[in-house]
């Protein structure tokens, strides 16, 4: 997965004595990654242009050449551990980052939670005891490298296996719509036809195609309505009250706000072109 050995460059225990040695707005390093775990306390934490709420268990992946750091008006109760490294290559991505531009880039741990801050202690007092230890720290410092990624990895997979199954999920509502457009269709029936709740549907169903379920239904009414002025006789009224429409006026208005003509105009341009 990655190219060349990764470097161990240092580790800070970051609390209220450090902010007050170190004092330091919301920054960026050009050539680190910084791994910053939190210990104690929480609060607000600056990455690229986002807040996050961050708690003990939270790890705050700081790519490099992307501003972060608490924010100037928050109280120094909050106590971390910041792993920085460099050399890190990751595919399709730039030196020294870890998540794409759109990626959260805050995990939170429970089952390796233990073992994590383990890692963090010993490496930040194996650092500052002697450089002796400085092969050991490179192993710790890579350890809690490879738990990160390996948690980025399981979260793709999650986050590929919702798209899956939001992408079956519309195309089993679009599949029924289609089905059953020239009925009174509403959330609630359709809440209860795919058992997930019409707010979660709609925003699935808007986030894959546009459009919410009752707009789509419309729009097949709509091309129902074009397909029959075009290629039957039919009354505009007959049709107009075949798609659900409560009377003509109300069919002539929502098709001009769509198609920009009446249905009477829509009929007469396509009899002139037959």
């Amino acid at each position: 997965m990655r190219r060349e050995k990764e470097q161990f460059v240092t580790i800070h225990y970051v609390d209220e004595d450090y902010h007050r040695k170190h004092p330091q707005m919301i920054h960026k390093h050009d050539d680190v990654l910084e791994l910053l775990y939190i210990m104690e306390g929480g609060g607000s934490y600056h990455v690229k242009d986002h807040e996050y709420f961050v708690q003990p268990g939270n790890l705050v992946i700081c790519n490099a050449g992307t501003f972060h750091g608490e924010t100037p008006s928050q109280g120094k109760d909050m106590i971390s551990y910041c792993n920085v490294m460099r050399n890190i290559h990751i595919p399709q991505l730039p030196e020294n980052t870890l998540t794409a531009g759109g990626e959260v880039p805050v995990l939170f741990f429970s089952e390796e939670r233990q073992e994590l801050e383990n890692i963090f202690y010993t490496l930040y007092d194996l650092h500052r005891k002697s450089p002796l230890y400085r092969p050991s720290c490179e192993h710790l410092a890579r350890a809690i490298l490879e738990i990160v990624l390996n948690r980025l990895k399981k979260r793709s997979q999650v986050n590929d296996q919702t798209r899956t199954n939001n992408n079956e999920l519309v195309r089993d509502i679009s599949e029924y719509l289609d089905a059953h457009f020239l009925e009174d269709i509403s959330l609630e029936q359709l809440e209860q036809v795919f058992h997930i709740s019409k707010y979660a549907m709609s925003h699935i169903f808007k986030e894959e195609t546009g459009l919410s379920p009752i707009r789509y239904v419309m729009l097949r009414k709509i091309g129902e309505a074009q397909n029959l002025l075009m290629n039957t006789a039919r009354p505009i009224g007959d049709i107009g009250e075949m798609l659900g429409f409560n009377d003509n006026s109300h069919f002539s208005a929502t098709f001009k706000k769509y198609i920009g003509t009446t249905p009477g105009q829509y009929r007469k341009h396509f009899q002139k072109e037959k």
